[in-house]
């Protein structure tokens, strides 16, 4: 009797360090969909890299702030600068785990195949978008403050906001351009040219544009922080480069 619950005791054991490397075997990660191309287009690299596989969400770095803010459970975040600090001096991630990734142009999407208009110089900028019956991007998204700011810069603000739709759902800007729904939307152009249906027509005039910086930070209650750890190290290194410029990004420093 003793021996069998000794043996049972050490299975039990067994199947609970099975459970526990099986676990540790999987990276979670929270990822903004401003670097998602090239993310989707690593992660086989980036499994066999770290000897892991990788669980991703992706969503707006807005998005993914509220479910961290209520507990999701995580071992990475991939989200704007701005939110990874303010979640380092929430106690949500690990202050000096900060790592930029990349950064990203935000720039002016249209539905495929729609007439072609030079949008690099505030002039055409601004004919542009007068032109224009309709105008959109995700509420609170990385393009919102840069985009509102042009707005004010170029001085048509008044005459836009009639023409204003705002989403609150990500991804949903690029929808409503690729179906005819929307006339321009603006976004980080990683996420424009990769939506079926639409494209890039430019990016802001470098008066009004502020890129975007993807940055990673490890989670202070991360079940598996070194593979965490490993997964930054392969996104910083040269292999990642191809992908992170096909994504229409540039490689980014580290700090």
């Amino acid at each position: 009797m003793i021996r069998s619950r000794f043996a049972l005791w050490i299975l039990a054991g067994a199947t609970l360090a099975t459970h526990a490397a099986a676990e540790s075997g999987q990276v979670r990660v929270l990822c903004s969909n401003g670097i998602r191309a090239a993310v989707e287009q690593l992660k086989p690299q980036a499994e066999k890299a770290i000897g892991r596989r990788l669980s991703i969400e992706f969503s707006a770095s807005t998005v993914l702030k509220k479910e961290i803010d209520v507990g999701s459970a995580f071992d990475l975040a991939i989200l704007t600068p701005g939110i990874v600090d303010d979640l380092a001096k929430a106690g949500k991630i690990v202050a000096g785990s900060r790592t930029n990734l990349a950064s990203i142009d935000i720039g002016v999407g249209i539905k495929a195949g729609s007439p072609k208009a030079d949008v690099s110089t505030p002039e055409g900028m601004k004919k542009r978008l007068l032109a224009a019956k309709s105008l959109t991007w995700t509420d609170g998204g990385a393009a919102s403050a840069a985009t509102v700011a042009m707005f004010k810069g170029l001085g048509i603000e008044d005459e836009l906001k009639p023409k204003i739709v705002l989403q609150n759902t990500p991804g949903r800007p690029a929808q409503a351009i690729a179906e005819g729904e929307e006339e321009l939307m603006f976004a980080p152009v990683s996420e424009i040219g990769t939506v079926k249906g639409v494209e890039v027509l430019g990016v802001f005039p470098k008066e009004y544009q502020k890129p975007v910086i993807m940055t990673a930070g490890i989670g202070t209650q991360a079940k598996d922080a070194e593979g965490a750890k490993a997964l930054v190290k392969f996104l910083t290194s040269a292999k990642a480069v191809p992908a992170i410029k096909a994504a229409g990004m540039k490689p980014a420093s580290k700090n």
